[in-house]
């Protein structure tokens, strides 16, 4: 019987593949700089003859109305690191915007109804790890059916009804650009988005949780057998999640000087695919909150630019959904091919 060198057959790897698989935000940094430039040809003049997508009144509005994606998803993609999901967010969101305006209504003060909103994030939050890692319900279906307990909460608690919000100060802290609120130039919900990105960040690639959350997210078996306290991950990211959520109701509150429980009822999914177009995936790998900025700033860009060049309202809808399922896609794809 002769022996022989077993011959391996090993296929090169297309540079550009191996670069997207390694940077997978690459795509959407791609996508994004192709459809602000898009926009800026196609976007009309205003009456002074300037572009009206970059107009600074349109740039300004573009940050403000992604301010609460990017927070809340921030939140979202260490969740989906911890090899979790959360579909509840909407709910808490409305939730703690409902909360706020009616401390306030009964006279509480702005500070003490702050931190109470806080509180019921951590609480939602909580909620939902109890369910999905207690009592170990899978994420999707926990989170899924705690997203009904608070939305029938918040319409008998609000009772069905807009609660209005008279209160310059929240204004002031956390609104809009239009009403007066900056910081040092900056819309002061662009500063909160700051704080949130950094403070994520620091979270996630800087700290002995942030590391014990990626190794839960990439290989729970391997995680547990290295002696993380799993359970206490996915718990603190669930919070995390709730924490964040509360704050952008706040946020929601000081812009529209309203509350109702339908705010935030389309943002749980504008928050994960935000994550997802940023190169976090659904196994539990990715998890870099600058990218999540950036798909953030992509679903703003459509919405705004698709209504400056006068899409209609249906094909914007339809547009947006392509989107959506090509990120899904891809995300999945990296997955697997990683």
């Amino acid at each position: 019987m002769s022996s022989g060198v077993a011959k391996i057959s090993v296929t090169k790897q297309n540079p550009i593949l191996k670069t997207v698989i390694k940077y997978p935000v690459l795509p959407t940094f791609a996508f994004f700089i192709l459809m602000v430039i898009v926009f800026i040809v196609l976007s009309p003049a205003n009456r002074s003859g300037q572009n009206i997508f970059l107009s600074p009144t349109n740039l300004t509005n573009i940050f403000e109305a992604t301010a609460g994606i990017s927070i809340g998803a921030f939140a979202v993609t260490l969740v989906l690191l911890v090899g979790c999901i959360d579909l509840s967010a909407g709910a808490i969101i409305a939730l703690s915007s409902v909360t706020l305006a009616l401390s306030l209504e009964t006279g509480m003060g702005l500070f003490t109804a702050i931190l109470l909103t806080l509180a019921v994030g951590i609480v939602c939050g909580a909620l939902n790890s109890l369910v999905a890692i207690k009592f170990k319900v899978p994420p999707f279906l926990a989170t899924i059916s705690m997203a009904l307990v608070f939305t029938g909460f918040t319409y008998l608690i609000s009772g069905s009804r807009t609660l209005l919000i008279q209160e310059p100060q929240l204004v002031r802290v956390f609104g809009s650009y239009g009403s007066g609120a900056s910081f040092l130039g900056l819309p002061v919900q662009l500063c909160w988005t700051l704080v949130f990105l950094f403070a994520l960040f620091l979270l996630i690639n800087k700290s002995k949780y942030g590391r014990w959350a990626q190794a839960t997210g990439g290989n729970i078996q391997a995680a547990y057998s290295s002696g993380v306290n799993v359970k206490m991950v996915q718990t603190v990211a669930f919070i995390v999640v709730g924490l964040s959520c509360a704050f952008v109701g706040i946020l929601f509150c000081a812009r529209l000087s309203a509350a109702s429980a339908n705010f935030g009822s389309d943002y749980t999914l504008y928050l994960i695919i935000a994550a997802v177009l940023g190169g976090t995936n659904f196994s539990g790998n990715g998890g870099n909150v600058f990218g999540t900025l950036l798909g953030s700033l992509v679903m703003g860009v459509l919405t705004n630019g698709l209504g400056i060049i006068g899409v209609n309202i249906h094909i914007q809808l339809m547009i947006t959904g392509v989107v959506i399922v090509c990120a899904v896609v891809f995300s999945i794809w990296i997955a697997n091919k990683k």
